[in-house]
């Protein structure tokens, strides 16, 4: 998996391609996978898989695209404005619940599902019809393993973020996620 902050600029091209797609909804759907991890690894002791429900392209399209827009409408806004201090006016307006917010969300979140199978040895794209050991991902044995796979992956995610803050210096935070 790709360092959770390097799907955001993924996100930000994405809406630059897309014209109307919302930058929150893509920002948010694009880490909100990795919000599993720590919930997994505390529910089951480090025990069980790590990635499952939110990486699968199931999950992701389903109960991910609806906790992405319950997290964009309702918990971003004050979030990012606390933090990175955008124009909230601005913030509140591209966050409002709206066909376009949950379409962008869900493009966001279906961008790191299929992302992360560039680099890993397995993922659970197809949980729950297959095990995550069933779902090897057909990319990282192209790309030298799993070791190369990320680092060629890391190394290319960091190149498009260093690229948008060069590009994007002045007000860099409200145009990476808020747009």
């Amino acid at each position: 998996m790709p360092v959770t902050p390097f799907h955001i600029p993924i996100a930000y091209l994405t809406h630059k391609l897309g014209g109307t797609l919302s930058l929150p909804g893509l920002v948010v759907g694009s880490v909100l996978p990795d919000l599993e991890i720590p919930f997994f690894f505390m529910v089951f002791w480090g025990q069980d898989p790590n990635r499952m429900v939110l990486h699968s392209l199931l999950g992701a399209s389903t109960v991910g695209t609806i906790l992405a827009v319950v997290i964009t409408a309702w918990v971003y806004p004050t979030l990012i404005g606390r933090l990175f201090r955008v124009d909230n006016l601005k913030l509140k307006q591209k966050c409002s619940p709206s066909i376009s917010l949950a379409v962008s969300c869900l493009i966001g979140i279906l961008s790191h599902t299929l992302l992360d199978v560039t680099n890993h040895a397995y993922n659970p794209v197809l949980w729950p019809f297959l095990s995550m050991n069933d779902t090897p991902s057909p990319v990282t044995p192209l790309l030298g393993g799993a070791f190369v796979a990320s680092l060629i992956v890391h190394s290319l995610l960091a190149l498009l973020f260093v690229s948008v803050y060069i590009q994007k210096r002045e007000r860099f935070w409200e145009q990476l996620l808020v747009g």
